[in-house]
């Protein structure tokens, strides 16, 4: 057996030295490949060898001693670590140790993304990003949200996952990212989960678009921007609108709140900083599915829950999948790495998934500045808090960035328009004890009651239990903004100077005072108890929400929330129960309500098109709109798509000097009358129409698939994820899949983002799958076993029943802890 691991130690080892010697690249440029002892293929020549990796790889530790009591790891044959426990501290020391042994590298690079030290590994190229990451002080806001936590529950496990990191770190060879660039992680501390839980948080919420609707209101008039960025997208399929049974909160319309005015004289300067910061903020590709039909409908009377977050796909994955199990809890999900509790998943009790709201969370205040160190607010001047801290670079000298702060928040500047930043994340959040109270729910009561604390991110949850309730909620913190007593919208910058948009009781890296009047309370927040059919999908959550709550480009076009009410109306109405194989199936529609709803009018401009292409476009006729892999027309609609905002908007909006990122929704364009101005070309003497506009996206379409040599969709929708480490034998397989941004099997090629993590809870049934594997260590079975079922539709079960030989025994130190 032993002869065995060697070869395959060596096989591997060659595979990396090879591979290795054609990666070039990327974000982190670290060290050389094929070079070190780090990359010696013998299998006991030192224990930080390729060898002795892939030998841990197949064996593991047997034995690990542990302050807080004995524990075992089973992995099943999925790679899923199974970890059972007598007491629930020595449960999350062993839940620190084993996601340190599957995930170190990404849990540190997360960190240190957040605190503003990739330069130290990365040199140079990375100053800029870490001077954002200081300014906003993300660490500090962890630290406040520790202060929240650490006297919890929740602060206790997180002491106890910590100690299991840093056990780790302490005793076993560092993974090969570390070992090939020469440096080693920091200690890890409870601030750095919380900073963790930060990052996914700022990647949901955190955005600068007040100052690209500012911007858009100083280029266009009015009635233009009103046109393009109305309040509320025109479609019926809202969440709770469409949704059936159940008792709806609000249960009417109730008062809204006054319409926000644009701050004067200064909105010109705002583009300059939107082009700085915008690359930071959350993604419109951001998003998820999330569906609860209650039993009356399912063919065994239990409730079903299905999920699938969209975030970015990533090399490993942003999610692992673990199991715990303690005497005080049985919890299956899946956690983000450096977090030690299941965000998404099942207990023997429960089971919930989240999608995004879309809610706004981010205000932005200008002052008046009478120096550079002061500003006006409340009627006086009062200095800004101003820090210079030491950026370390590696391979070139250090950098300084200066972080200043006012009352609502850290200034961020650019060309001499400074603005401050205020986001609900930058105080003292409790999300961290929420989740551990969900991993514990054994009913609906009791998860409603886990989500008071739930302050960010703002998430749709749906949830069912044994007992055959259904919920759905918005979570998170929804601030009131007043100015002159009056509460009003938020989406454009607030002058702070004159008493505009205050939340009331907020602190920035503090601790706020939620009962202050300042937050819509948890009870008038839109929910639904015991739903029959309800769907999330990024859409607008209901018209009516009685508070301010977003506008329409923050949340998403109504396609997927539209097909998954289609599909779940059309099987209830029928004579087939709903079923897990169902669920699944759902999970996998490809059919686009975009693509549906610009056929026809795509096919009427045939006659604006050259021969060529109107053979491609003849293509289109009849087609089902579904995005599959072997489809020429699916090839041709997704090049259209691309171009064709660029063709109806570049002319008006190149003139104001806004780019792509600026563009309306598709929903927005398809709901212009087809003789509408925005169709014509501004730099032709014609007045052209929408078949005109359609037309020319498409002939482009045309070219782009025969200029690059595409015949089908499978040669473009390609799943293509690379290592932050630049070395090619880290990165994954390429694989063509189905699905687009607009479908329900959601892939968004452009942005490599998608579906992350499917799972559908139907009683005793559950499946599950993420896009890559478990491990992060590529000498694993593991560590990308699963991205090709996920590209073809696979799934998983997800039990709440260990399984799998016992791989990592922790046993009792001597003494007590």
């Amino acid at each position: 057996m032993n002869d065995r691991r060697g070869a395959v130690a060596a096989v591997l080892a060659l595979a990396l030295l090879v591979s290795g010697a054609v990666g070039a690249g990327g974000f982190i440029s670290l060290a050389a490949p094929g070079s070190g002892d780090a990359w010696t293929a013998t299998a006991d020549a030192n224990d930080r060898s390729i060898g002795a990796k892939a030998d841990r790889a197949l064996t593991g530790p047997t034995s690990v001693e542990s302050p807080y009591g004995e524990a075992t790891v089973r992995y099943d044959s999925d790679g899923v670590p199974h970890i059972e426990a007598d007491n629930e501290t020595a449960l999350y020391y062993a839940v620190g140790y084993v996601q340190a042994r599957d995930r170190l590298f990404q849990m540190d690079l997360q960190r240190r993304l957040m605190r503003g030290e990739t330069a130290e590994i990365a040199g140079e190229a990375a100053v800029e990003n870490d001077r954002f990451y200081r300014k906003m002080d993300f660490a500090g806001a962890a630290e406040a949200s520790w202060n929240a936590t650490k006297d919890t529950e929740a602060g206790d496990a997180t002491r106890a996952y910590t100690a299991g990191v840093n056990h780790y770190i302490d005793t076993e060879p560092l993974p090969t990212e570390f070992q090939a660039n020469d440096y080693a992680p920091d200690e890890w501390t409870p601030v750095d989960s919380l900073l963790v839980g930060k990052l996914i948080a700022w990647q949901l919420t955190g955005d600068f678009r007040d100052l690209e609707r500012a911007t858009v209101a100083d280029s266009f008039e009015p009635g233009a921007v009103s046109e393009l960025y109305p309040e509320q997208l025109a479609h019926d399929s809202t969440i709770m609108g469409r949704s059936q049974g159940g008792e709806v909160t609000p249960a009417s319309a109730r008062p809204s709140v006054s319409p926000q005015t644009a701050p004067q004289g200064t909105t010109g300067d705002f583009a300059g900083l939107y082009d700085r910061y915008s690359t930071y903020e959350r993604s419109l590709g951001i998003g998820s599915n999330s569906w609860v039909v209650s039993g009356d409908h399912t063919d065994d009377g239990a409730p079903i829950v299905a999920n699938d977050p969209h975030l970015s796909l990533t090399v490993p994955p942003v999610w692992y999948e673990m199991h715990l199990d303690s005497p005080e809890m049985n919890t299956r999900g899946v956690a983000f790495p450096g977090l030690p509790f299941v965000v998404i998943g099942r207990t023997e009790s429960v089971s919930w998934g989240f999608t995004n709201v879309g809610a706004d969370q981010t205000d932005l205040y200008t002052f008046e500045q009478p120096t550079n160190d002061t500003y006006v607010y409340d009627g006086e001047v009062r200095e800004v808090q101003t820090e210079t801290e030491t950026i370390e670079v590696a391979n070139g000298p250090d950098a300084e960035v200066e972080i200043r702060k006012t009352v609502k928040g850290p200034l961020l500047e650019r060309g001499g328009q400074e603005v401050a930043v205020s986001w609900l994340g930058l105080t003292g959040t409790r999300e961290g004890q929420a989740t551990y109270d969900l991993n514990h729910a054994e009913d609906l009561n009791a998860v409603s009651e886990a989500l008071r604390t739930f302050d960010t991110p703002t998430q749709n949850i749906v949830a069912a239990d044994r007992d055959g309730g259904t919920l759905f909620r918005t979570t998170g913190k929804y601030p009131y903004r007043y100015t002159d007593g009056e509460r009003v919208s938020g989406e454009l910058p607030f002058n702070a100077t004159a008493g505009e948009g205050n939340w009331r009781g907020w602190t920035p890296y503090g601790q706020t005072d939620w009962d202050a009047g300042g937050f819509v309370p948890f009870d008038e927040v839109p929910h639904v108890d015991n739903p029959d059919v309800l769907a999330t999908a990024n859409q607008r959550t209901t018209d009516e929400p009685g508070f301010y709550l977003s506008y329409s480009e923050r949340f998403a076009d109504p396609y997927r929330g539209a097909r998954i009410y289609e599909r779940l109306e059309s099987r209830v109405e029928s004579d087939q129960p709903v079923t897990a194989s169902f669920m699944q199936e759902l999970q996998r529609d490809t059919r686009s309500l975009a693509a549906a709803r610009y056929q026809e009018p795509l096919l009427d401009a045939r006659s604006e098109m050259s021969a060529d292409a109107r053979a491609e476009a003849d293509r289109l006729e009849g087609w089902d709109a579904r995005m599959d892999r072997d489809s020429r027309a699916a090839l041709l609609y997704a090049l259209f798509r691309e171009e064709v905002r660029s063709v109806v908007f570049g002319d008006e909006f190149a003139a104001e000097g806004l780019d792509s990122s600026y563009y309306p929704h598709h929903t927005t364009l398809q709901n212009l009358p087809a003789d509408s101005e925005w169709f014509d070309d501004e730099t032709t003497p014609a007045r052209e129409t929408r078949a005109d506009a359609y037309a020319t996206a498409f002939e482009r379409a045309v070219d782009r698939a025969g200029t690059e040599g595409w015949r089908t969709y499978g040669d473009y929708n390609v799943v293509d994820l690379d290592h932050q480490f630049p070395v090619a034998f880290l990165d994954y397989p390429e694989l063509p899949t189905d699905g687009g941004p607009f479908t329900v099997s959601n892939f968004r090629v452009t942005s490599d983002a998608g579906s992350s993590w499917r799972m559908v809870v139907s009683g005793s049934e559950s499946y599950g799958v993420i896009p890559g594997g478990q491990s992060g260590n590529p000498y694993s079975p593991h560590y990308a076993d699963q991205l090709d079922p996920w590209a073809n539709g696979g799934y998983h079960s997800i039990p709440t029943e260990a399984s799998g030989p016992v791989v990592i025994a922790f046993d009792d130190e001597e003494g007590d802890a």
